[in-house]
């Protein structure tokens, strides 16, 4: 048998994650190599966060000048060319890959282009060739679409959020099973492009942000054209063929069926860990996910996973801070290197956008908090009715005790911005007093922070000073 090839750390999969532990620990002085099977550049670039936003614009460009709410201001029905759309999309994509591939190219270690596979506690095989570590190595295998468990869906031809990217023409219906990001992304987008979309899942639409924002997305919904949600309580079957699909289920009202051109299935992604040979590597598995602890250390001591491959949560910036912990604790770097997980932040780009960050009323009472929460909706705030805003809705939780913010939620216009002014507070743990002292220019959609913190200062949070402005 060849003497195996010998790097310090080795790292499986080459996204955003994989190219963070990749390089934080070619930077900690580990001699690196980083296997990637496929296309460089990562979920997020190549069929994710970029492309859909690219997409979005587009479509919200073309609703907000057909059914705006500003008097004066006509309407309009904007000239749709699908492809050119789609083109644009994959232009912007390719600059961004270009950009990453760049920085991956100056990364300080070395990449190959094949799939890596675990032979043993600290060995692994890609193109017919044994590498060994000598320190750590990093699972970043990524993630694949999550298929749901529906009646003949074997034999119903669909698309799902991978297969999406590549459509050329756009369909006259939808069905779209799922109201994750990635459903709701994208049944937006198809809505605003004049395809009619039928929506079906078993729970409420942006259920777990809490009921205010179910609530005030149940009014959107019923505003948006094109568009209709169907709950169901248990789905009954799927048929049809490359031209028409048919999903009949039980709904509040008894059985129902929807049609659509095409089915779309964005019920999630699932870490990517078949074929990777982790029993070899001593690695445990539970419920598809890899076992691990709070600094991504699986249970073999010396190999850390990171991003989509942990099965946790599949978040860009959350992929970041996994593949800098994994890469340093790969290299051996001293010191413990934890993942933040308090702050949660999450959001969705629908029109408006959600944006969640901490933990809403529920998630911290069964904390332990003593919980005061604000509410705020934006048509009635002074900014958003100079924008002729109609809906959104912004709810903010605090500690009675200490005053300090625990979370928010956000669904309404730029969230996806203001979010982060809460975020860097809760970060350093402020407090309501804290945002009381800050300057707020008026008028903003910001500001109505500022009235929550009021709000809940009166009800005798914390113990500052409640400052006027």
């Amino acid at each position: 048998m060849s003497q195996a090839t010998e790097y310090e750390v080795i790292v499986i999969g080459g996204g955003s994650a994989g190219s963070m532990a990749a390089s934080t620990a070619a930077a900690a002085g580990a001699r690196t190599v980083m296997f990637n099977e496929g296309e460089l550049g990562g979920l997020c670039i190549l069929r994710g966060c970029m492309p859909t936003k690219t997409m979005l614009h587009a479509a919200h460009l073309v609703h907000e000048a057909a059914n705006h709410h500003t008097p004066g201001v006509g309407r309009a029905e904007l000239d749709l060319d699908f492809r050119q759309i789609m083109a644009n999309k994959d232009a912007k994509v390719a600059r961004f890959k270009r950009a990453k591939v760049e920085g991956i190219e100056s990364g300080g270690y070395q990449v190959v282009g094949a799939r890596a596979r675990f032979t043993g506690p600290e060995t692994v095989e890609a193109g017919g060739t044994t590498y060994r570590f000598t320190r750590g190595a990093v699972v970043a295998s990524g993630s694949v679409p999550s298929l749901p468990p529906l009646p003949g869906l074997e034999h119903v031809p669909h698309i799902d959020s991978d297969a999406v990217m590549r459509l050329a023409e756009r369909p006259g219906s939808l069905i779209t099973v799922g109201v994750g990001a990635i459903g709701m992304e994208m049944s937006f987008f198809f809505a605003r492009m004049g395809t009619r979309v039928e929506v079906v899942s078993r729970r409420p639409v942006f259920q777990d942000a809490g009921p205010g924002i179910a609530n005030e997305m149940r009014a959107v919904l019923a505003a948006e054209p094109n568009l209709t949600h169907h709950l169901y309580e248990r789905p009954l079957s799927l048929a049809g063929d490359d031209s028409s699909v048919t999903f009949r289920f039980m709904g509040e009202n008894g059985e129902k069926e929807v049609e659509g051109d095409r089915l779309l299935l964005a019920t999630g992604r699932r870490a990517n860990v078949e074929g990777l040979g982790l029993e070899a590597a001593g690695i445990q598995i539970e419920r598809g996910r890899i076992v691990c602890d709070e600094e991504m250390r699986t249970t073999n001591p010396h190999v850390f996973v990171a991003g989509d491959a942990s099965g946790e949560r599949l978040i860009l910036h959350v992929a970041n801070w996994e593949g800098k912990a994994a890469g340093l604790g790969a290299a051996r770097v001293a010191g413990s290197h934890p993942v933040e997980r308090r702050l949660r932040l999450e959001i969705v780009f629908t029109d408006p956008p959600l944006a969640m960050l901490g933990m809403n009323r529920e998630q911290a009472a069964s904390a332990g908090h003593d919980v005061v929460e604000a509410t705020a909706r934006f048509p009635q705030t002074g900014r958003a009715i100079t924008m002729d805003v109609q809906h959104g809705i912004w709810v903010l939780q605090a500690d009675r005790s200490s005053g300090e913010v625990l979370g928010c939620q956000i669904l309404g216009p730029r969230a996806d911005d203001l979010v982060h002014i809460v975020s860097g507070v809760m970060y350093y743990r402020g407090t309501v007093n804290d945002l009381l002292q800050m300057p707020w220019y008026h008028p903003t959609l910001s500001e109505v922070l500022m009235e929550l913190a009021r709000s809940i200062q009166r009800a005798g949070v914390g113990d500052g000073a409640v400052v006027e402005l």
